[in-house]
């Protein structure tokens, strides 16, 4: 009977022994993992709460579980950019009725991630607008300007998954504004050098077509009309004087004879008079050259 009784003490002890072990490592895990959210390790604080969980399954060490998975998701999301989905989570923590030490916590963090999704999303929706706004520059050859707004866009530093990105893609572009700069200018250069050496080819080409128009005009015979002003100024004859230069005849050598002459009135009242010949020259119709024809 004594023996009885005393297995009975050594496994009541035992079981409390066990049971007090138990409750220690669930309440130092339990610690642990709210120590770790407080530092945003959710990796480690969900570790923690599932060895609490293992020594002993209740409703505080499930509830922080779940919360604990929910913000490391939420938190997840927002790196990828996925920001809808960041929010939704953070808000369900934000908006949770529940009272606990875990909730405390994560709920001024949830807050902080619904605004900086918020705040992320805007700026990534900008950001991806500069982009449309700097390759439509570059299609209109406004390179500097382009070029500007990719720079902007790269300089963003974030760790965002699809901020980082719009940056990358910002990057190449800048890249491709400056490429594609310098190719234009050479195009602008390559043209420029081109019409500047049509235009000296076409310069010469109406050079030489007007050197051959003045030999040709020296070489032709001139008109009867144009030796006729010839011997006027070789005679220094006005064109208002009453004497007259009129051609007369080729003679043998192909040279047009002028008569110069005047008409002299003898009598006023009839206006009778006779004719009073100044000089008979002959004008080379080639070399345009004027003498006395009787010399």
């Amino acid at each position: 009977m004594k023996q009885r009784n005393l297995f009975f003490y050594i496994l009541i002890f035992a079981m409390m022994f066990l049971f007090g072990c138990t409750s220690k490592e669930y309440k130092s895990n339990m610690e642990s993992g709210i120590e770790a959210l407080k530092k945003e390790q959710y990796s480690d604080a969900i570790s923690f709460f599932n060895k609490a969980l293992h020594e002993k399954n209740t409703e505080e060490v499930q509830l922080a579980l779940d919360l604990s998975k929910q913000i490391k998701d939420s938190v997840a999301a927002l790196e990828k950019g996925e920001f809808e989905t960041a929010i939704s989570l953070a808000e369900k923590i934000k908006n949770s009725n529940e009272t606990s030490k875990v909730l405390d916590i994560l709920k001024p963090k949830a807050e902080k991630i619904i605004e900086e999704a918020e705040k992320t999303s805007a700026a990534l929706k900008e950001m991806e607008s500069e982009l449309v706004s700097g390759k439509a520059l570059l299609e209109e050859n406004k390179f500097d300007e382009a070029f500007a707004i990719f720079k902007k866009i790269a300089e963003t530093t974030s760790n965002n998954e699809k901020i980082v990105s719009v940056t990358k893609n910002a990057e190449q572009f800048m890249n491709q504004a400056a490429a594609a700069k310098n190719q234009y200018l050479q195009e602008q250069e390559k043209k420029l050098q081109e019409e500047r050496q049509k235009a000296e080819e076409e310069a010469k080409k109406r050079k030489e077509e007007q050197k051959k128009a003045e030999e040709s005009k020296k070489s032709r015979p001139i008109s009867h009309t144009e030796a006729e002003q010839l011997v006027r100024e070789y005679l220094k004859i006005e064109n208002t004087s009453n004497v007259y230069v009129e051609y007369d005849h080729d003679n043998e050598k192909g040279e047009y004879i002028i008569h110069v002459y005047e008409i002299v009135i003898s009598d006023p009242e009839t206006k009778e008079g006779h004719t009073s010949t100044w000089g008979w020259y002959a004008v080379d119709p080639v070399k345009k050259v004027v003498r006395d024809a009787f010399e």
